[in-house]
């Protein structure tokens, strides 16, 4: 053993620049593993955090509890809060605004993320806590002591309460609109609401339900908080992102380790012959190959670790987000032990299968043929592949003998073109994914609710017409600061369509089973008894030319013709697909009918849309274009889940009959007081009813500079993987060349001159470079097929392309990669004597 170990340190000293490159690739592969799973976990942790800001700090809600169910609740030995609150009232519906009033405790308040900033909490009756925003609605003073009258719906009368308590805003009641005011809680309160919070380290779900069981609690009164307990769930799940960026890392690395390895095995062969030939069996070589790369992993791991959290940490500021649906900021690294020990593993296994390969090989080289070093005609097919007589009819005899060179060990000359085409190909996959995430990430940002610097919207009371004027509009476009002012104007409607147009019935079945859905519309989808026709509520969009244009990009099928819209009645339609097809089997050219209330007068059952509840009007329209998303919608009534249909802004006016704006988006120009903005545009839209201002720029900044560094990350990978790959293809040709030196010693005694023998080698290696990046081209293709189609569901509106670009680097890389890796070994070789060359490969 003492011995083993001697020639072990031997061969790692004399052979450092392999040893160097081997400890370089495992350092690599280990740091890529450990960086991206930190990050990763890290992430996750972080976006935990995040849902109990946005979402709440509480893990169910328990609805309608008497006194026996609540003590029930709070015997159990999980639970770390419980916050109670009890709807109180809400104001009327002449009110400019909508706000609701509970009784709170102080635990429902700091579950909501929330605090109080001055003053208390309420204790008495007629006592009032509201938060900042809310009371800038309400158009009172932020001061401890105010009056704050509120004229009650249910009580049909005017209650006057003192403000003793100012709070913090709340993140996800903010972001919707949803204003609420807190008075004290009583004993005597009939029905509470509690919310619940459990050890996190317990089973929460089985908690849940173990409770509802216990307290008899009616299963229609148990409402998770789902998002939150979503990201619970995920930070313990099982990362395969980063298993499979460990298999991409441990194929290229293997593939680099082997070929480096492979060298250094060629420089010591005789050796290896001379211990076979004194007695050892070829078991011994295997042990002797197993405990070098040993030694060499044990090195590394400790280095890998260390540049693995270190790049985790300096990818920390830029990594929340890549790893969750939200953007998260990473206040604290995770490290997590089961990735260590992956990364270790995926290199453990690495080791033995090229100590099995090179014991392998080795094993079939005879002892005396190892001592002299004689190893190539066991490689070196016999059948020929196009004669040296033919090829000079093309070509010169220098490059005719590199090119039969070149062919005559098939398998190195697989490795070396599969080495470079494969580490091309992944270049260009890369570089596909990454700009499809990019584009991806444009349209999510486009089409969710923070597209814009501030959002005005509507909170539909009585009449769906009321809105923002275009005389609004024009004030604010007039605005100091505002760059330019898109509005959309939203009708509440029903699609009549046949039976046999319903594609899913089973989405809407699922759509009709939600409380909301149930209750307040009466259902997405119902028939209607006399005609027999299934009646689908949706919602009609009208939409300015620039919001048009810009749907351009998520046209799956007909045209975007705008003046053909407002003169034909020609529409577009967007139809769900959560399921994969079409929930509607509605197609271009296809005639569509909308029914709407003839006064647009809602009232306290006007979500349902009971067609004999009041006059309705039927307008048809022609379908020109199917959209997969739109740039704007409306958070009530269907939001996202019905047929929606999208007109032009003047042929919405001319055709449903009122100019009003409920969504109104505004960009500022750069530089602009976004504070002083805000108020001058909350001014302007305060003056309608039900309207709210959302100032987003700091989180549409947010959503830019995530997908700035979701690409950052990406090519950062990509450039580590293919910096890895490279020493592959590097020592592949090197190994090729090597092999060869006796041979090109030969070659050279012949005759051939130092300046032909440099011009032969250059062609072998642009040859090379030439037949990878052939390889590479059709390797990148396949690869983005074969991602496209696995991807392609995830996306919104996807485009297969062809990046043009990335295939001509890769062809220029190659053959300068193919260049460089062929004159730095035979520079060497050259500077060798022709005997030297002949009698040995060193």
């Amino acid at each position: 053993m003492k011995n083993n170990f001697k020639i072990i340190t031997s061969y790692i000293k004399k052979y450092k620049s392999r040893t160097f490159a081997i400890c370089l690739s495992m350092i690599l592969s280990i740091a890529l593993i450990i960086g991206v799973g930190t990050l990763s976990k890290s992430a996750k942790e972080a976006n935990v955090a995040k849902m109990k800001y946005e979402c709440g700090n509480y893990h169910v809600k328990y609805k309608d509890l008497n006194s026996e169910q609540l003590k029930i609740i709070k015997e159990n030995k999980d639970i770390q809060q419980v916050g109670l609150t009890s709807y109180y009232d809400s104001n009327s519906n002449n009110d400019e605004i909508l706000i609701n009033l509970k009784k709170a405790n102080e635990e429902y308040i700091k579950l909501g993320n929330s605090k109080i900033i001055d003053g208390k909490l309420p204790t008495k009756e007629k006592e009032i806590a509201l938060e900042e925003w809310v009371l800038k609605n309400l158009g009172v003073k932020p001061k401890v002591g105010e009056n704050v009258t509120i004229d009650l719906f249910f009580k049909k009368q005017k209650e006057t309460f003192k403000l003793v308590g100012i709070l913090k805003d709340r993140t996800k009641e903010k972001s919707i609109g949803v204003m609420e005011g807190f008075l004290a809680l009583n004993n005597n309160t009939p029905k509470i609401d509690a919310y619940v919070s459990f050890d996190e380290k317990s089973d929460i779900n089985k908690n849940i339900n173990k409770i509802s069981k216990q307290a008899n609690i009616n299963k229609d009164n148990v409402d998770r908080n789902g998002m939150l307990l979503e990201s619970l769930g995920e930070s313990g799940e099982i990362n395969y992102n980063v298993i499979a960026i460990g298999i991409i890392v441990a194929i290229v690395s293997g593939i680099v380790i082997h070929g480096v390895f492979n060298i250094s095995i060629l420089q010591r062969t005789s050796e290896y012959g001379v211990i076979r030939a004194i007695g050892s069996d070829s078991l011994q070589i295997f042990k002797l190959v197993l405990c070098e790369l040993l030694i060499l992993l044990g090195i590394s791991i400790p280095i890998g670790i260390g540049v693995g959290i270190i790049g985790a940490k300096c990818f920390s500021s830029i990594a929340g987000g890549l790893f969750t649906e939200g953007t998260v900021e990473i206040t604290k690294l995770v490290i997590p032990l089961d990735i260590l020990a992956f990364s270790i593993i995926v290199l453990l296994i690495i080791v033995l299968i090229i100590s099995f390969l090179t014991f392998k090989n080795v094993r079939k080289i005879s002892p005396m043929d190892a001592i002299r070093k004689d190893i190539s005609s066991k490689k070196i097919g016999r059948r020929q592949f196009l004669s040296i007589s033919f090829l000079i009819k093309f070509i010169s005899f220098q490059k005719a003998i590199s090119f039969k060179n070149i062919f005559r060990n098939k398998k190195s000359f697989i490795m070396i073109v599969l080495s470079m085409s494969l580490g091309s190909a992944i270049f260009v996959v890369s570089s596909f994914y990454a700009h499809l995430a990019n584009i991806q990430g444009k349209k999510e940002a486009e089409t969710s609710n923070v597209n814009t610097d501030y959002k005005i919207s509507m909170i539909p009371l009585n009449y769906m017409n009321k809105g923002l004027s275009n005389d609004d509009i024009r004030e604010i476009k007039n605005l100091k600061g505002v760059q330019s002012v898109n509005g959309v104007k939203v009708l509440y409607s029903i699609m009549p369509l046949e039976k046999s147009q319903i594609a899913e019935p089973l989405y809407f079945e699922q759509a009709n089973s939600f409380p909301y859905v149930e209750k307040v519309l009466n259902g997405l989808l119902t028939e209607d008894k006399e005609s027999k026709k299934a009646m689908l509520k949706n919602s009609v969009y009208g939409y300015d030319d620039n919001l048009l244009k810009g749907l351009g990009k998520y046209l799956l099928d007909g045209e975007i013709n705008i003046d053909k819209m407002k003169k034909e009645n020609t529409v577009l339609i967007t139809i769900p697909h959560p399921l994969g097809p079409n929930v509607v089997d509605l197609k271009v050219g296809d005639k569509i009918k909308v029914t709407y209330k003839e006064n647009f007068y809602l009232g306290e059952d006007g979500l349902k849309m009971n067609l004999k509840d009041g006059k309705y009007v039927t307008k048809e329209f022609v379908v020109g274009g199917i959209v997969d998303e739109l740039i704007d919608t409306s958070d009530y009534y269907t939001g996202h889940d019905s047929v929606d249909v999208i007109m032009p802004s003047s042929q919405f006016n001319s055709t449903i009959g009122f100019d009003n704006y409920q969504i109104v988006n505004v960009d500022k120009k750069q530089g602009a007081d976004s504070k002083k903005l805000s108020d001058e545009i909350f001014k302007i839209s305060n003056k309608v009813q039900g309207s709210t201002v959302r100032d987003l720029g700091q989180e549409r900044g947010e959503i830019d500079l995530l997908q700035k560094n979701k690409l950052i990350f990406i090519y950062s990978i990509m450039v580590v993987l293919f910096v890895i790959s490279l020493f592959n293809i590097m020592n592949n040709v090197s190994y090729s060349l090597i092999s060869r030196t006796n041979e090109f010693g030969m070659i050279r005694a012949i005759g051939i001159t130092n300046k032909e023998f440099k011009k032969m080698i250059k062609f072998e290696g642009v040859t090379y470079g030439v037949i990878a990046s052939i390889l590479s081209i059709i390797f990148g293709l396949l690869g983005q097929v074969i991602l496209f189609k696995y991807i392609n569901p995830l996306l919104i509106s996807p485009k297969f392309t062809i990046q043009w670009q990335s295939y001509v680097l890769v062809i220029f890389i190659n053959i300068l990669i193919g260049f460089i890796a062929t004159y730095l070994p035979s520079k060497k070789i050259k500077d060798l004597s022709i005997v030297e060359t002949i009698s040995a490969l060193d």
